[in-house]
């Protein structure tokens, strides 16, 4: 039935229902997306390239990084934890697969891919509505039918505040990926995206302008670093190819961060929104445990203490990461290992005088690597990032006097190397959660195809 309908068709409906998941099958206890469930219908590509499959870099270094996770498993407290970041996994092999070999303007001009960019636009504007007005943001979290969205043990979670998230606070909106740095991590990929599949210079920049918007729009902090860094990378690899495309790349990309940084840092847009915020009223109930919304936005100063604060927490969730390391090096903690050690250490600082929030995962790719399958998963993971950092040079080296495919190649490492340094200082993991798994999956296809002498030529 799936072989009578095309690949390109199957494959933009499954990046389609990855947006809002739906999540409507639960099975165990536990609630598994709609979006999940749909890869099946690219399993008949991975039977018949399962030659393919065997040879391929990437998904030999994922099948050793997965065979050290399903070994973890028989030491773990919380092999539930570790199901699932290995059946995320399966879904990225399965959708690489998949986007490696189809055809890609094939697959641009799907209605579902049409559909799948204005969903973009819709979820984004949502986020930006999120941030303005924070009170609704509270009362769709709470709302039944957000459990669509949602996974609604999540929702549960936030209603009676077993679960902390930082969709607490008013200056940071999430929407449906209720934390901010997902969603942040999340459209900035998508903004990348957009640069890397329209061909029209104006239009392409035209379109993730938006996008931009709503990732600053999150609140996150980690974003705005990023996006100056790639900033200054894309001006260096200009530099180091003494490529005009690439230098315009660059000032566009570095244009478009200096204008969100100045609307959403300076004071004068602050106040003005402000007074919009000041004049809604309350109506709208609160989240437990949610502090009330402010009608101010922080100021500069405000915007530094609150990282110093953020980096001070993390640098103790990582001196316990140090602490652990020296106890296990090789065999880490096994899945569920880090939340039961965790809080004990915040009980031991507690008595030392040093407040910590009991919770907080290890906000680091590597460290979480290590802690739930050892030191052996970590290399598979850093063998896996240098590969791709690999290809990613053979792509945009290949691709460097065409227009198209240069931004192509910049556009599409820059969506990968976002989510990476994002994970090493927050919690998207190796390959993203939920929403960010299968978006990843088909960037890394269209590097690989980028990097390869064969098809550098079509783009």
């Amino acid at each position: 039935m799936t072989s009578s309908i095309s690949l390109e068709s199957r494959l933009s409906f499954v990046l389609l229902l990855s947006l809002p998941q739906f999540f409507v099958v639960k099975v165990m206890g536990m609630w598994l997306p709609l979006a999940l469930v749909a890869v099946v219908l690219l399993f008949p590509e991975l039977i018949i390239r399962f030659r393919e499959l065997v040879r391929d870099r990437t998904v030999l270094l994922l099948m050793g990084l997965m065979a050290t996770q399903c070994f973890a498993l028989t030491g773990s407290v919380d092999k539930a934890m570790g199901v699932k970041v290995i059946v995320y996994e399966a879904v990225f092999i399965v959708v690489f697969l998949a986007a490696k070999h189809c055809d890609w303007e094939r697959l641009k001009k799907q209605p579902a891919m049409w559909i799948f960019f204005i969903g973009c636009f819709l979820l984004a504007g949502f986020v930006i509505i999120c941030r303005i007005f924070p009170e609704l943001e509270d009362t769709f979290l709470l709302s039944g039918w957000s459990g669509i969205f949602i996974n609604p043990n999540v929702q549960q979670g936030l209603a009676d505040g077993s679960i902390r998230n930082n969709v607490f606070d008013p200056v940071k909106a999430g929407g449906i990926f209720v934390n901010a740095n997902v969603a942040s991590c999340y459209l900035g990929m998508l903004s990348l995206c957009t640069l890397a599949c329209i061909r029209r210079p104006r239009l392409a920049w035209g379109i993730s302008l938006p996008l931009l918007v709503a990732v600053f729009s999150t609140g996150s902090k980690t974003a705005t670093v990023i996006l100056i860094g790639l900033t200054i990378v894309y001006l260096v690899v200009a530099l180091v190819l003494r490529n005009i495309l690439a230098a315009k790349m660059a000032l566009a990309l570095g244009v478009m961060v200096a204008s969100m940084m100045i609307l959403f840092y300076s004071p004068i847009p602050q106040q003005f929104v402000g007074k919009i915020t000041s004049q809604e009223t309350s109506l709208a109930p609160m989240l437990p445990s949610a502090s009330p919304p402010s009608s101010d936005e922080p100021g500069p100063r405000e915007t530094l203490d609150n990282a110093e604060d953020s980096m001070n927490s993390r640098l103790l969730i990582w001196q316990y990461g140090l602490e652990a390391f020296e106890e296990r090096p090789l065999m880490g903690q096994g899945y569920g290992g880090w939340q039961q050690g965790f809080s004990s250490y915040v009980k031991r600082l507690g008595e030392e005088g040093i407040e910590l929030r009991d919770g907080f995962p290890p906000h680091n790719t590597f460290i979480y690597l290590w802690s739930q399958s050892g030191a052996l998963s970590v290399v598979f993971a850093a063998l896996l990032l240098l590969y791709w950092s690999g290809i990613s040079l053979s792509a945009i080296g290949k691709n460097r006097e065409k227009e198209h495919g240069l931004r192509m190649a910049m556009a599409l490492t820059g969506a990968w190397v976002w989510l990476t340094v994002h994970g090493m200082g927050d919690n998207t993991g190796l390959l993203g959660d939920a929403h960010q798994v299968t978006l990843l999956a088909v960037i890394i296809a269209g590097i690989d195809n980028l990097s390869e002498r064969k098809r550098a030529s079509a783009a």
